[in-house]
Parts: structure tokens; C-alpha cells; sequence
């Protein structure tokens, strides 16, 4: 349960409190006035003859009939778990490493096959999240923006080469700062980003970056490894072959750098995960970030509750109509005046 403005939840016992206090002074302020009338509360018809334990349980249903009214317009709202909401996803960006690295062959067939292959079968059993993808080497691009249609992104996933991008290296800050830039201009939330990456980086500082945007964007950054610390040498090319040499002639090995990836999650409140060739690393990213997203967001979503300050409401008007019976007021004890009669009879 819920309310929809819980400032007056808050706010209804010190108003019950003040009238309360309210309530004890009037009536000790009467007290005084009554026993300045009839010069001192020593004397019989100073006290008044109505019933104290009335009196008590009118107060008693006065406060509490407010404290109802108190609920009532705090607006008490009850989650109702339905098939629509359960259905409800999360949006959030796919960032692929499309540098030449993810070519290697340390596994099989490469790191851009297990990836690119993982994603796919993690797209084709995605059903209600809206998904937008993002590839990046030395610079990255919005291939796809957030969207329902998984088809269209596995058919855009299919046409992405690492061999036809001509920006050299790999730079995951510029993906987190193109997603960033997305996020904010598109007022999405919440902001996930999920990196599919070797974790090589060549140009900038991508945990400064992700520990800004977590910061300042409350943006959340989940890490995806592909490929293995012993490494495997980076092709020139996949279709003819050759191994790739650095500016001194030696050959380019590349390496799965997890304690990058694992950083770059930590500073930003993801999680990190490695991606072995069967893919069950996406699955698992799945169950333990995706679900309680969604299911956090279907809990956030007011449409998803139905209302229920008829309960509150109902006992507040018991607790008045109880006020009106009891008639606290109308009811008094009747005693006799001693001393009155007595001085009666003797003259």
C-alpha cells in the first residue's frame, strides 16, 4: 500500500495533537470559569453533573474520526498485480564494442559472433522492453533509438561490421557520453546502459565519465565481457585474414580487461557480468536487473493502483454518526443538593 500524498499522512497527527491539546485547555479554561461561578469547586453544584466516561468517548471518537478524514484525503491507494503491468519493461541503451579487437578468436567463432549472436537471442525473448543501440569504436553512434521493436533491432544488429568503421581504437566513455546525451535529451527514466565490450579502452577515462553520469544523470551502467584474459591476436580483417601490428611492427594481441569492466559497473551502481558462448550472461543480467527494474516501475506507476480511501472514509463517518448517538452533551446525572433540602425542612 501506498498514498498518493503522504505529506498529509504525516501531517494528520500533529493536527490531531494540537486539536487535541486544543480540546484539554478549553476544557480546563471552562473548569475554571464554572468554579469561579459558583464560588469553588468544594461546593456540590460546582461540579457538573454531566457523564465523565461520555465525555471521554465522544473526545475518544472525535480524534479518531479526524485521524480517518486525515487518511481519507491522503488517498490510500492499493497495488493491483494484473497482466498489463506485469508485461510493463524498462527502457535502456545496448552498447556494442564494434572495434576490430572484438575480432579476435580467443572464442569461438569470435568475440563479435558470441556477442553479436548473444544479443540476438536475448532480443528475440525480450517482450516489453524498449531497447535502443548503440555501437562505438573510436567514436560512437545512436543506431537505434529506444523502441518495442526487437525485430527491427536484430535486423540492425545483423548489419553491423567492425570492419567498415573507420574510427581506430575503442572508447567506452564516448558511448556512455553519447548515451548520456540520449538520456537527457529524451527526458527518459530510468537510464540504464548496458556495455558489450572486451573492456579495452585507448582514449579517455570511462569510470570518471561513469561516475559522473551516475552522479549527476542517476544513470545506471551494467558491463558485459566478452573474450578471456590469455587474449588471442587482433586480425586485420575477418574475411582475409593477417594479424594487426602497432606503430613498431609487433603484433596486436587484446585481452579480456575484466577488472575495466568491472570498475566502470561499480562506479556507476551496475553490476558486471561475463559473457561466456552460450550467452547465459545476458539471462542472468536479465533476472537479477531487469525484472526488479520492471517491477520497480510498474510500483512507481499510480495507474497501477486502485484506490482505497473508501475504507477510511466509511469509519470516519461511523466514528460520527457514533458521536451523534452518544449525545455526550445531552446525557447528565442527577444527584440531589444535601444541604439544600435540609435547611428547606428545617425552616
Amino acid at each position: 500500500m501506498r498514498f498518493a500524498h503522504p505529506i498529509l499522512l504525516y501531517l494528520t497527527p500533529l493536527f490531531v495533537g494540537a486539536l487535541w491539546l486544543g480540546l484539554a485547555l478549553a476544557r480546563r479554561r471552562q473548569a475554571r470559569l464554572v468554579a469561579t461561578f459558583a464560588g469553588g469547586t468544594g461546593r456540590a453544584w460546582a461540579k457538573p453533573n454531566f457523564s465523565t466516561s461520555r465525555r471521554r468517548l465522544d473526545l475518544l471518537l472525535t480524534l479518531l474520526g479526524l485521524i480517518m478524514l486525515g487518511l481519507t484525503l491522503a488517498r490510500p491507494l492499493v497495488y493491483r498485480r494484473t497482466e498489463a503491468n506485469e508485461l510493463e519493461g524498462v527502457p535502456y541503451l545496448v552498447a556494442l564494442d564494434a572495434s576490430r579487437s572484438m575480432m579476435a578468436t580467443d572464442v569461438r567463432p569470435s568475440r563479435w559472433a558470441v556477442a553479436t549472436n548473444a544479443l540476438d537471442r536475448f532480443l528475440e525473448n525480450t517482450k516489453a522492453d524498449r531497447i535502443g543501440l548503440i555501437s562505438f569504436s573510436g567514436v560512437a553512434y545512436l543506431n537505434a533509438p529506444l523502441t518495442f521493436d526487437t525485430t527491427a533491432l536484430r535486423t540492425t544488429l545483423r548489419y553491423l561490421d567492425p570492419n567498415v568503421l573507420e574510427d581506430p581504437g575503442s572508447s567506452l566513455a564516448s558511448a556512455l557520453e553519447r548515451a548520456s546525451r540520449y538520456f537527457v535529451s529524451n527526458q527518459v527514466a530510468p537510464r540504464l546502459v548496458i556495455i558489450v565490450s572486451d573492456g579495452e579502452d585507448l582514449v579517455g577515462n570511462p569510470v570518471d565519465v561513469a561516475r559522473r553520469i551516475h552522479r549527476q544523470q542517476q544513470v545506471r551502467i551494467c558491463t558485459v565481457g566478452v573474450g578471456t584474459p590469455g587474449g588471442a591476436r587482433v586480425p586485420v580483417n575477418r574475411y582475409y585474414g593477417g594479424v594487426a601490428k602497432n606503430t613498431f611492427g609487433q603484433e596486436v594481441t587484446s585481452r579480456l580487461n575484466e577488472s575495466n569492466l568491472q570498475r566502470l559497473a561499480a562506479a556507476a551502481g551496475g553490476s558486471y557480468y561475463r559473457l561466456d558462448e552460450a550467452g547465459e550472461a545476458l539471462e542472468k543480467l536479465r533476472s537479477e536487473i531487469l525484472t526488479p527494474m520492471a517491477e520497480a516501475a510498474a510500483h512507481e506507476d499510480l495507474k497501477n493502483y486502485a484506490e482505497l480511501y473508501q475504507a477510511p472514509l466509511a469509519l470516519a463517518l461511523l466514528c460520527l454518526l457514533a458521536k451523534v448517538l452518544l449525545g455526550a452533551d445531552r446525557f447528565a446525572t442527577t444527584r440531589k443538593l444535601p444541604a439544600i433540602a435540609v435547611r428547606a425542612a428545617t425552616e
